[in-house]
Formats: structure tokens, C-alpha cells, sequence
């Protein structure tokens, strides 16, 4: 046994030590609106739990006579209904699934990394601020990650694949994006189960999609409507279409490269508010993702029929809009989040150190990613994963750390696949 491998465990314990102290030094001292995030998501998961708790309706409180809500998927609002008289519980609850994660990512790249190399992955995950603040935070991103990894983590170390696909099929009832990756999914399991028989096949698939139509199934009783969630339609206008449209008017304005990618949120909004007002509702009121008024559903359908319209009329526009937003989602350094949580007034010198390790953490994890299939000729189960996150994230106009953190496991296992070929020996020699 090398020295190394004798002290791991206590190395990791004192790690795991210092980040509870951090986050116990962080949460004990807070009230429960200390929690809420910036850009107001938590509020309306609170709303939806006390109207659960409430009421046994899953209607925001302030709809709760007249409303349909269409806009969430239930699993949050559950969870923090369970909490709701004690959320510095939760926020507890989620630093631990923290560090669940981080060991799952230690547990998963010692497989093939060495040793020492593996403990500098899981302190890197552990401390990675983005990840860290978003811990301390009532949204949904922690679980979400937590959930991936752990079924990632079951699918290749206890080979227990329909539960690997259950949790995929719950994903979106947690968070309405993950649609994309649960039927995805679908679309690849031939690749991911070649020797699957067609009876577990269709166990799977039945296992990725039922969650979606049972919660479809739900809101068309509600509305007589075949939908799973608004929100992708309203931010396809309110984020792509409108995001289109500003890159469209610097261009026209010949404005510089900086200022043509450089997509300011007053713009965004700017742009959001013109085209939502150039859509022929009728007498149905207008409505925003983050105030979705009591039935968003009746504009849903609409505002995603004219944001696909002003795409289709600015193709140049979108693909300047996806390089965009995958430069920010892959290297954005959080320090927004940082400073929100832990109350900090200048994060300049952590910005810069963040954006140089994203580079070389990202280049390092895309040069796997390109090698694998391009030269290995082969397409892995984790960058099918990681391409189904990805894309909806490019339809943003304005992405962040926030969005991003669900591809930070995914860019240390590719970064770590990586370094495997420059020290391919897994022997320890300290």
C-alpha cells in the first residue's frame, strides 16, 4: 500500500470537514429568504409547496381558486414542502448531497485515473464555488446533479441499469429541460443497451417516458391542452427569439464583434417585451417566465410558434447566439452566485482564476470528447448524456454559472479521461 493510498481516507474526511464548516459557517446565521436565488425561481417553488401543503393543489397560492400551473414540474416543490418548517434543514440536506456527488466523481475517475490525480478531481468538485454555492441555494440544480451522477455512478459501478433509467425518466418532473434527455435517451438506447433483449428494451424506454406522460397526461385533464410544460415555449421567445433579435440589430447597426456577443440583459428584456407585444393573443394576457400569471398555457403555444418563426428568419443570428452561449455555459466563473451567497463585494482576481481553470479544464475535456469519436470511432454512453444537457442550454441568450453547473461532472470526467493518457500508469509511486 503506498502512502498515498494509506492516508486517502483521512485526507478526504478533513476535506469533507472543512466544506460542512463552510457551510455550516454559512447557513446557520441566515433566515430563510437568505436562500432564495437571485432571478426569484424560489419563490414560486415556495408558493407551489405552500399551496401543496395548503391546499393538496399544485397551483401557486396566489392562483389558487383560478389557476392552472404549467410552468413547474412538481418533484422541488415537494421536496421543499416536506421542509417548509425548517428550510436551513434542506439547505443541509443539499450539502451533503454535495458531498455525495463529489465522492461519486472520486469513486467513478479513480477507476481509471491515479490516486493522487483522483483526489485533486474530488477537491476541485468539492470546492468548485458554482457547485458549492448552488448547495446553499432553494433551486433546483443540486438534486438535479446529484441525481445524474448518482445514476451514472449505479448504471457503471452496481450495473443497476433500470433504475439508471427510472431516475432519467424522473428528471424532467424535477426540472422541464431534462425532457430533452429522457427522450434522447430513447432515441440512443440501442447504443447504450446493445445487449438489452427487446423485453427489458422496452422496460427502459417504458421506464424514461411514462414519468412525462403521466404529468402530460395531467395538465391536458387540466387545460385540454397536450402539454408538458410552458416554459419552453415562453423562453424560446423570451431567451432565443429575443436573443436573435439583438444580435440582428447590432449587426445592423455595425456594431463591433464585442458588442454583437456581448448580449446585454436590458437588451434581452428589451427584445422579449417587443416580440411577446407583436404576438396576437387576443384579450389574453401577457405573461413572462418568471410571472407566468394563472394560466400560462393559453400564451405557451403561441409565443413558441413566432419565436421559431423569427429563427427561421435569422439562421447567421442563431448560430452566433448558440456559440455564444455555450463560450459562457462552459466557462462563466459564477462569481455572481459566489457573491450572492457568500456576501462578497469584489470577486475580480476569483473571476479571472475560475475562467483560466474552466479553460484549461474544458479544452483538456473537449480534446477526449473529439479523440473519442473521431479517432477512437467510438460514442460513449457519458457524451451522449452530456450532449443531451448541452443543447437546450445553447438556446440561451442570457446562460450563466447556474445553467452550466450540470456539465461541470461531466467536463472533470472527460478532463480526467484526459490525463489518463498523459499518466497512464494507475500505480501510486509516493
Amino acid at each position: 500500500m503506498t502512502y498515498l493510498n494509506k492516508y486517502k481516507f483521512i485526507f478526504i474526511m478533513i476535506i469533507i470537514f472543512l466544506i460542512l464548516f463552510l457551510g455550516f459557517s454559512n447557513f446557520l446565521s441566515k433566515t430563510d429568504t437568505d436562500f432564495y436565488d437571485p432571478a426569484g425561481d424560489t419563490k414560486s417553488y415556495l408558493s407551489l409547496a405552500e399551496s401543496l401543503k395548503d391546499t393538496g393543489n399544485f397551483v401557486r397560492l396566489e392562483y389558487s381558486d383560478f389557476g392552472v400551473e404549467t410552468i413547474r414540474t412538481p418533484i422541488y416543490a415537494i421536496i421543499i414542502m416536506l421542509f417548509l418548517d425548517n428550510l436551513n434543514f434542506l439547505i443541509l440536506v443539499q450539502t451533503l448531497l454535495h458531498i455525495a456527488s463529489a465522492l461519486m466523481t472520486y469513486k467513478l475517475v479513480s477507476n481509471f485515473l491515479k490516486q493522487r490525480f483522483a483526489l485533486f478531481v474530488f477537491f476541485i468538485f468539492l470546492f468548485n464555488p458554482t457547485l458549492f454555492s448552488l448547495s446553499q441555494m432553494l433551486i433546483t440544480e443540486n438534486i438535479s446533479i446529484f441525481l445524474i451522477i448518482f445514476s451514472i455512478y449505479i448504471y457503471s459501478e452496481k450495473k443497476r441499469k433500470l433504475l439508471f433509467y427510472l431516475i432519467f425518466g424522473i428528471l424532467p418532473l424535477l426540472r422541464p429541460a431534462f425532457i430533452v434527455l429522457s427522450f434522447g435517451i430513447v432515441l440512443c438506447i440501442k447504443i447504450f443497451e446493445r445487449e438489452f433483449n427487446t423485453k427489458k428494451t422496452m422496460i427502459a424506454i417504458f421506464l424514461l417516458v411514462v414519468p412525462s406522460l403521466i404529468w402530460t397526461a395531467r395538465n391536458f385533464e387540466k387545460t385540454e391542452m397536450i402539454i408538458f410544460s410552458s416554459l419552453s415555449g415562453m423562453n424560446l421567445l423570451e431567451e432565443t427569439a429575443s436573443g436573435v433579435m439583438a444580435i440582428n440589430e447590432d449587426i445592423e447597426k455595425e456594431e463591433s464583434f464585442f458588442e454583437i456577443i456581448n448580449i446585454e440583459y436590458e437588451e434581452r428584456r428589451y427584445w422579449s417585451q417587443v416580440l411577446r407585444n407583436e404576438v396576437d393573443l387576443g384579450n389574453i394576457s401577457r405573461v413572462i417566465a418568471n410571472a407566468p400569471g394563472p394560466s400560462p398555457h393559453l400564451v405557451a403555444g403561441k409565443y413558441q410558434n413566432y419565436a421559431i418563426e423569427k429563427i427561421l428568419e435569422h439562421p447567421l443570428e442563431q448560430i452566433i447566439l448558440v456559440a455564444r452561449s455555450f463560450i459562457f455555459l462552459v466557462l462563466e466563473s459564477g462569481d455572481h452566485l459566489v457573491s450572492y451567497v457568500f456576501e462578497l463585494s469584489n470577486t475580480k482576481i476569483y473571476e479571472i482564476i475560475m475562467i483560466l481553470a474552466n479553460s484549461i479544464i474544458v479544452f483538456l475535456a473537449w480534446k477526449n470528447i473529439i479523440s473519442t469519436i473521431f479517432i477512437d470511432k467510438k460514442i460513449k454512453k457519458d457524451i451522449i448524456i452530456y450532449f443531451l444537457l448541452l443543447a437546450p442550454l445553447l438556446m440561451l441568450a442570457t446562460p450563466h454559472a447556474r445553467f452550466g453547473s450540470v456539465l461541470i461532472f461531466f467536463h472533470l470526467n472527460f478532463f480526467s479521461r484526459e490525463l489518463e493518457k498523459y499518466f497512464p500508469d494507475k500505480n501510486d509511486d509516493i
